[in-house]
């Protein structure tokens, strides 16, 4: 079958939209590339439910299913974007007049596997998806952060390679697909997926307080997105009045190891979870440069 799609692919045969459906779960490289082909009208439908399919495990089909849609966003598709993201934010509780606490930050990578050659095979073509353009890749989908396919040949089905391209469709993705379908260049984007605070515990309605007010200046951030989604004609009202993106606060505890452990903030607004079990870290890891 990989050597039949590899055949469609290079000869440019499209493909309905029911067989992309049947082949996703095990050819999503292929199947991305042939969804990039059609034309946007008969491609939306598609990249939509293959952008639904979390159970397939197929992350860079839906990444580029994603993407296709963010430049050519269908009914739901937005809602469905902004309602999936999810900000992860540090609040760093205090002792009046401590030092500063200092952020942190981590990365990651995955490669390829290799296998040897099968003798006497016959060679396949197979593709790898990425964000970097290399010697031989084609462009696959445009936009702010395009997306590159290319071609290799082996003699064995070497499924969809897992490389550092970062096609994953996680709440950093989501919302540069959010920026690009508002014209925003990402890195001038109002928000982040990841916020920190820090605030100097006086007492428990003090710090309540301080918290919700972080809380509200968050959120106005995310309606203000929300409003310019909905002026593009995006959102439809009912999505506007009821999406917003997921703020999980996690109490980082900085505070005297003897204090009172700080009690789950009563009345916190929707879309807005706190972390019950708050954490201290080893002072030797104040301005680590690590990200948690």
């Amino acid at each position: 079958m990989a050597a039949v799609l590899d055949t469609l692919i290079q000869i440019n045969v499209p493909v309905p939209a029911d067989s992309l459906r049947a082949l996703a779960p095990d050819f999503g490289n292929a199947v991305a590339v042939l969804l990039s082909r059609m034309p946007a009208v008969e491609a939306g439908p598609v990249s939509f439910d293959l952008y639904r399919r979390h159970t397939d495990h197929r992350y860079t089909l839906q990444y580029v299913s994603a993407a296709l849609l963010a430049l050519h966003p269908v009914p739901g598709f937005a809602a469905d974007l902004l309602a999936n993201i999810k900000v992860e934010a540090i609040v760093t509780a205090t002792t009046p007049g401590s030092e500063e606490y200092g952020g942190s930050g981590s990365s990651g990578s995955c490669g390829p596997s290799s296998e040897a050659p099968r003798k006497g095979w016959p060679v396949t073509g197979q593709y790898g998806l990425s964000k970097q353009a290399v010697k031989g890749s084609v462009l696959l989908v445009a936009g702010v952060d395009p997306i590159y396919a290319t071609r290799n040949q082996s003699t064995f089905c070497t499924g969809d390679l897992c490389t550092t391209s970062g096609l994953y469709l996680d709440s950093g993705g989501r919302l540069g697909l959010v920026a690009e379908m508002l014209r925003i260049p990402p890195e001038r984007f109002p928000w982040d997926t990841a916020a920190q605070t820090t605030i100097e515990f006086q007492s428990l309605q003090q710090f309540y307080d301080d918290l919700l007010a972080f809380v509200e200046k968050q959120q106005e951030k995310y309606r203000t997105t929300v409003a310019a989604l909905a002026e593009r004609n995006l959102l439809t009202p009912s999505e506007a009045e009821a999406v917003l993106p997921e703020l999980n606060l996690k109490l980082n505890d900085r505070r005297s190891e003897g204090d009172a452990p700080i009690p789950d903030p009563p009345n916190l607004p929707a879309h807005v979870e706190w972390n019950s079990k708050p954490f201290r870290e080893p002072s030797g890891w104040r301005n680590s440069g690590r990200r948690f």
